[in-house]
């Protein structure tokens, strides 16, 4: 059924109302026995409609009584349409077998029992009343006893003078009930009003900090309106700056660079210059000058002043130049420029070069901007050369400088991807004749330096582009890219001769070495790196089993001699 609930209080007061029924059931059941087989000696026991209307009540009392009790323990919550529909019935029950008893002060306590269920009376009206009830029967009681006149109405009253004492006891139970549900309320209304109470402080503050915030706002806008009169390079710095971070190859950095600062800072011309290692000249890295002018603009002797900067670590603009303070402009029509140098705690770089063909156009926060820029290329310089530095540890062999075997291995598996069988690639395998006699000889030292004299005639005779490996202990690898076995066979044979000529010389010690050398071409003799470095090993098996110092080019009959 909808409508409103009945309250938490009720419901307990209901549940304590349900101990007095099954009180009040268990003592009319004894009533009805002393008074009606003790009491009226004459009566017809065995009439049954003498006991019809008590047992109907019983029965239906003691049913609704254990359907309250199921409803109140299984519902929470009931309606207060429900709850007087049943108040309406247990009070016309009561009267009806109380009227039909003549049993009349009990019908006026039920309805005063009503009349607080429908709140029109209140627990201390029913308990003062109780009291009295109490009174009057402990007095009838005594005054039949004084008198020798005792009867069954005395022990009706003294039924009714216990029933009131428990009743009397549950209000006590109802009523302080009522005083810790009050208590508790109370302490929720304390609660709630500290709450408030906090909660006005909290707006207080949150109104003090929003003014403090608009206060705060309008001072940032205005320090945006200025930004944005300069200009909006602060905009992307910080995504700028972590682009620069992450590139470590040195060419697409400064492209990336000279890209942005172009583009942010809306200049016509933007060069890098970089310091050689020596740190004696400043050569340009990157440039949007076409070749030819850059070549005649940054000539060593119009640059000095550009040099003196980088070296000093100065950063700075001028809004009005000219080709005779900076002859690096000559021929152009450069009216303003901004400089960054780029260097790091641990080395100097070089410079940033920016120029505008109007003047008075640069200012501090435009420099600003370029110096964080330049903070950040220098850094990434820096990560880049420890990792150059690093990745050639990693890929060189300590003793030799020659490259080592895992690089070879990644550097021929490129080159054969990159080539696709549309041009030849030749290795040529070889190492040290009578390298172990060597050694034993003249002691390990001195084999190192027969290595590295070995590996550095190799390296000088070979082209821009091909690569010297050592494979493993006097064993190395020359890559030649673009060649046939036979036009690489020319090369290697300058290179046996050159050695075989050296006189190799440690201290006392002086002696010459030959080598022997297997070639084998891609994709003529093998189309994969392993079969490759296979058939020059045949080839170089070859040219020691035919009296070392030598050249051999592989071929399948040679392999079947093996």
């Amino acid at each position: 059924m909808g409508g409103r609930l009945v309250s938490t209080e009720k419901i307990a007061i209901e549940k304590e109302y349900i101990k007095i029924s099954w009180f009040l059931i268990l003592a009319i059941v004894v009533y009805l026995l002393l008074d009606k087989l003790l009491f009226s000696p004459s009566m017809e026991v065995h009439s049954f409609s003498q006991w019809l209307v008590p047992l109907i009540f019983l029965v239906i009392s003691t049913g609704y009584n254990l359907f309250k009790t199921w409803l109140f323990n299984e519902e929470e919550h009931i309606s207060e349409e429900l709850f007087r529909y049943l108040k309406y019935f247990e009070v016309i029950n009561l009267v009806f077998f109380f009227g039909y008893e003549r049993l009349f002060d009990l019908m006026f306590v039920i309805s005063l029992v009503f009349l607080f269920y429908i709140e029109r009376i209140n627990i201390k009206s029913l308990r003062q009343i109780a009291i009295v009830l109490i009174f009057a029967y402990i007095f009838f009681v005594f005054l039949d006893f004084v008198t020798n006149n005792v009867n069954s109405e005395d022990l009706r009253n003294l039924f009714y003078v216990f029933y009131y004492i428990f009743w009397f006891s549950s209000f006590i139970k109802i009523e302080f009930f009522e005083k810790s549900q009050t208590n508790e309320i109370d302490i929720k209304l304390r609660q709630y009003d500290e709450n408030f109470k906090k909660l006005q402080k909290l707006n207080e503050a949150k109104e003090a900090k929003i003014k403090e915030l608009e206060r705060e706002i309008s001072y940032l806008k205005e320090i945006n309106k200025r930004l944005n009169i300069s200009l909006g390079e602060f905009f992307n710095l910080q995504e700028i700056s972590k682009i620069i971070t992450q590139i470590l190859d040195t060419n697409e950095l400064l492209k990336f660079v000279n890209d942005v600062l172009i583009g942010v800072t809306g200049v016509d011309k933007s060069s890098i210059l970089l310091f050689n290692k020596d740190k004696t000249e400043l050569y340009v890295a990157f440039s949007n000058l076409p070749e030819n002018e850059q070549k005649e603009s940054f000539k060593q002797e119009n640059i000095e002043w550009l040099k003196s900067v980088a070296l000093n670590c100065e950063n700075g603009y001028r809004n009005k130049v000219s080709s005779a303070d900076c002859p690096f402009i000559n021929g152009r029509a450069t009216k303003s420029i901004m400089y960054a140098s780029l260097a790091t705690k641990n080395d100097k770089y070089g410079i940033i070069l920016l120029e505008h063909i109007f003047e008075d156009v640069f200012t501090e926060d435009n420099l600003r901007f370029l110096t964080s820029i330049a903070a950040q290329v220098s850094i990434a310089l820096e990560n880049s050369s420890l990792y150059q530095q690093m990745r050639s540890m990693a890929m060189v062999d300590g003793l030799t400088g020659a490259f080592n075997r895992i690089y070879l291995y990644e550097f021929l598996e490129k080159e054969i991807q990159t080539s696709g069988r549309r041009y030849p690639i030749s290795i040529a395998l070889f190492d040290v004749d009578n390298f172990k006699k060597l050694n034993d000889t003249y002691g390990h030292l001195f084999g190192d330096k027969v290595l590295q004299t070995v590996v550095r005639i190799a390296r000088e005779k070979v082209r821009k582009g091909d690569i010297v490996a050592r494979y493993g202990g006097e064993e190395f690898i020359i890559v030649f890219n673009h060649l046939e076995s036979n036009e690489a066979y020319k090369v290697v044979e300058r290179i046996r001769r050159a050695i075989e000529s050296e006189t190799i010389e440690d201290n006392l010690i002086q002696t010459r070495v030959t080598v022997s050398f297997g070639i084998a071409s891609y994709p003529l003799h093998a189309d994969n790196v392993k079969d490759l470095i296979k058939c020059a090993d045949v080839a170089m098996y070859r040219a020691k089993s035919s009296g070392k110092n030598c050249t051999v080019i592989y071929n399948q009959e040679l392999e079947m001699k093996v």
